[in-house]
């Protein structure tokens, strides 16, 4: 069989060129329809509502009907959000939405949202300014201020309420120094310096309540109102300013020391925040938690007697008792301390000593530790001497009491704020052992207390399991 199979493939025969013309036609008007049909599908669907949920958008009267039942239900934040929702359906005139931006405003404020109701109350002063609302703004303005604890802002924005240049240049604009190109204005020294004072108060949370905090901010933000003050703080802000520059351009900050430095600084700020983040979260503290904690710790809150007392300091224990013989036979204790006391600081005086002594503290105010002395003075009435004069560092003293007052138990309203501040540091120990139990535990943390003490034998710390709930 010679004939040899032929397995190549038969030559590929174009289609005539009319045929490949009408295919590519087709093509094109098929892709066209789909456009079409995905354009017509698009209009014809219901776009999302604002708030992302489906289902068609409420027409604007609809929408100012749901914002006056939230209102008149009491639901502040809804009711706000519903509002702001209709100035961007409705497309109300300009006096109209002045209004309506006081209205968000007040419910805000109502809300205690006070940055929100400022900006509410802004925005309706841009769009208009009915004269009815001028004044309720300016009150409204002044006490988010307040509550915010932006007193520097306070004084601009009042200044700026009373001024009678409407076209003058706004207060805190004044430029105090130049570096290069940048500005520092009356108001970026104030908000640096309101800014400063916050921190610092911040560290003593615990300690103060809110409105002592805000008290306090106010009595330190006066410190800064004399024009010597504000410019000895301008200086120090230029020069940390220069110098920070400095030390870039010479790139301290990338020095290996440097930046240890800063990294260690990193590291306690940030687990600073995240202590003062879970207590934020964690600590609310309402008025009935402070007084349940006072009269579970009603003890806590006794004033302890105390006495107010003069002496007479002599050399040995028989001069003392000569004066004390002395003061039986009928002279004046006020003209013997004059004469015979080796005190120079309470004898011109009578020998009166300012200040308390304290039953149960042994300190006597001026003299020291003496608690003999202070077992004395409160078995002695007040008016007499008492009978023992007390031995001291310094020679003998023979103490008169001039006045007595019973211990008593601190009402309420007097220990609130130290009740206050005791009630929040428990809480915060509580906070603070809680979260880094968990973390530890989070972390696998193990501490080798032998290897850190560097004995033998000693225990290994691991963290406490938690009861499963």
């Amino acid at each position: 069989m010679s004939d040899k199979l032929d397995f190549s493939l038969p030559e590929r025969k174009e289609p005539p060129r009319d045929r490949q013309v009408a295919v590519r036609v087709l093509l094109v008007l098929i892709l066209l329809a789909v456009l079409a049909d995905v354009a017509l599908s698009a209009r014809g669907r219901a776009p999302a509502t604002p708030d992302g949920a489906g289902g068609p958008s409420l027409s604007a009267e609809a929408q100012k009907d749901l914002a006056l039942r939230l209102e008149n239900q009491g639901l502040s934040v809804a009711a706000a959000e519903a509002w702001e929702k209709y100035l961007r359906t409705g497309r109300p005139d300009a006096v109209t939405c002045a209004n309506l931006w006081y209205r968000i405003g007040k419910l805000r404020q109502d809300a205690e949202q006070f940055e929100k109701a400022l900006e509410g109350y802004y925005r309706s002063e841009s769009f208009a300014k009915p004269a009815e609302l001028g004044p309720e703004i300016g009150r409204r303005t002044q006490e988010c201020l307040e509550r915010l604890g932006k007193f520097a802002a306070l004084r601009y924005e009042l200044t700026d309420r009373v001024s009678a240049k409407p076209d003058a240049k706004a207060a805190g604009d004044e430029v105090l120094a130049e570096i290069g190109p940048e500005k520092i204005t009356k108001a970026d020294l104030d908000r640096r310096i309101e800014e400063q004072i916050g921190r610092q108060l911040a560290q003593f949370a615990s300690q103060l309540t809110e409105e002592q905090r805000r008290q306090q901010k106010e009595e330190l933000l006066k410190r800064f109102s004399t024009a010597q003050e504000r410019l000895q703080y301008l200086q120090q802000y230029v020069a940390e300013e220069v110098l920070y520059r400095r030390a870039r351009e010479t790139k301290l900050d990338q020095d290996a020391e440097t930046r240890a430095f800063l990294k260690d600084m990193e590291k306690q700020i940030l687990a600073r925040k995240v202590v003062e983040k879970e207590m934020s979260e964690q600590i609310k503290i309402t008025g009935g938690d402070v007084e349940t904690y006072y009269q579970a710790h009603a003890q806590e809150f006794v004033l302890p007697a105390r006495a107010r007392v003069s002496h007479i300091l002599v050399e040995n224990e028989e001069k003392a008792k000569a004066v004390l013989e002395s003061l039986k036979n009928g002279e004046a204790f006020d003209a013997l301390a004059k004469s015979l006391s080796l005190d120079q600081a309470t004898a011109a005086s009578g020998g009166d000593i300012e200040g308390w002594v304290v039953q149960g503290n042994p300190a006597v105010p001026g003299i020291g530790s003496l608690p003999e002395a202070v077992v004395r003075i409160f078995s002695t009435d007040a008016g007499k001497v008492a009978e023992v004069p007390v031995k001291g560092e310094k020679g003998y003293h023979i103490f008169k009491v001039r006045e007595r007052e019973a211990g008593r138990q601190r009402p309420f309203d007097e220990a609130k704020d130290e009740a206050h501040r005791a009630l929040r540091s428990q809480k915060e120990q509580e906070v603070q052992k809680r979260l880094l139990e968990d973390l530890k535990r989070q972390y696998d943390v193990v501490v080798h207390l032998g290897a850190a003490s560097e004995s033998k034998g000693a225990p290994v710390q691991k963290p406490k399991a938690q009861p499963t709930p």
